[in-house]
């Protein structure tokens, strides 16, 4: 792409310039023509590999080049790596810990009880071993053994966040809603940067109709402040109990941040159309999301409600009938198409 764009600023160059003879013009374009783009430096595998090559024989090094493979989903050599770090010292508690997270990230729990019921017995009173034993436990869907190793994670070090965490999400999957807010509320009293701890408060929170939700949705958003989806819950908290100037302006800033959110302008539209009977501004909004996804088939059906209501039929039956192209079983859009032709 960058070539292309290379190329035609040359090419527009010379045409208005008309200063270069023919030749010379013909065979700039072919030297245009010729270059090959250059892939950027994979600077930090570069210095990792470097690294290594000076000290082959320290396993951290191999843990964070594992660590960028698994990001890179590159499978085969993050193996390799983790491998290698845990044959370098089989005895060490953080290789240990980041062995058996490895195998749970992968999808092997047996293998990850392997290792950690090494790390537990070179390191019985560890909290970060019995930390790990709790997500295991969780990801296998037994909150009992769960809430029991998070119980003595907490035993061995009262400040550790995460058996906390894992406590919450235990007891919101057993339906214990109040202990599961007491449990992450807890855990960001130990580590105001928790994030996850600080969503899940906001996701229950918003399910109570409580607008407690907003204050932890903003402390998740003061940690990650670029995170979509957490922006997009809160505003969809404030559209459904009816702050829907805020709800708005959190979609515009969405729209801003994320162009093709298309769920945003969707959302926009909604208010607009719903609740503040804007018929003529929720068409834009819809225009919007259809024009980021031409397949957004409820989008299409909400702008021929809109048309239909402010009676311009010819437009509703249109949105209606490419409803229907999209998703022939769309009862709804069926409807709709029955009663704006009737008119005809």
């Amino acid at each position: 792409m960058k070539n292309f764009i290379l190329l035609s600023t040359i090419a527009l160059f010379l045409f208005a310039c008309n200063q270069k003879p023919p030749a010379e013009e013909k065979i700039l374009k072919a030297s245009v023509k010729k270059e090959k783009p250059v892939a950027p430096k994979d600077t930090t595998l570069e210095r990792l590999n470097a690294e290594i090559r000076k000290d082959l024989d320290n396993p951290k090094l191999y843990i964070e080049r594992c660590k960028l493979y698994l990001e890179r989903k590159d499978y085969e050599a993050s193996k390799a790596d983790v491998d290698r770090a845990y044959l370098l010292d089989t005895t060490n508690l953080n290789t240990l810990i980041f062995y058996a997270d490895y195998w749970l990230k992968v999808g092997q729990i047996s293998y990850a009880r392997t290792v950690l019921d090494r790390a537990n017995t070179l390191h019985p009173k560890n909290s970060e071993v019995h930390t790990k034993y709790s997500e295991l436990y969780l990801i296998a869907r037994n909150n009992t053994k769960s809430l029991e190793y998070a119980d003595l994670a907490v035993k061995y070090d009262i400040y550790n966040p995460k058996p906390y965490f894992y406590k919450g999400f235990n007891f919101m999957e057993l339906g214990d809603t109040t202990k599961a807010i007491s449990s992450y509320q807890t855990a960001v009293e130990q580590d105001p940067n928790y994030y996850e701890a600080y969503l899940e408060l906001g996701l229950i929170f918003a399910m109570k109709k409580d607008k407690l939700a907003i204050e932890y949705y903003d402390n998740a958003l003061e940690i990650r402040p670029n995170e979509r989806n957490v922006k997009y819950s809160k505003a969809m908290f404030m559209q459904e109990t009816g702050m829907y100037n805020e709800a708005i302006q959190t979609y515009h800033e969405l729209t801003k941040m994320y162009p093709d959110f298309k769920e945003a302008f969707f959302n926009l539209g909604y208010i607009h159309m719903f609740y503040l009977k804007i018929n003529s501004q929720a068409v834009q909004y819809y225009t919007d999301a259809v024009n980021i996804d031409p397949n957004y088939y409820q989008a299409y059906f909400n702008r021929g409600y809109c048309f239909e209501l402010m009676g311009d039929i010819n437009n509703a039956a249109k949105d209606y009938r490419y409803t229907l192209s999209l998703k022939p079983d769309y009862d709804n859009a069926a409807k709709g198409l029955e009663r704006v032709t009737a008119d005809l």
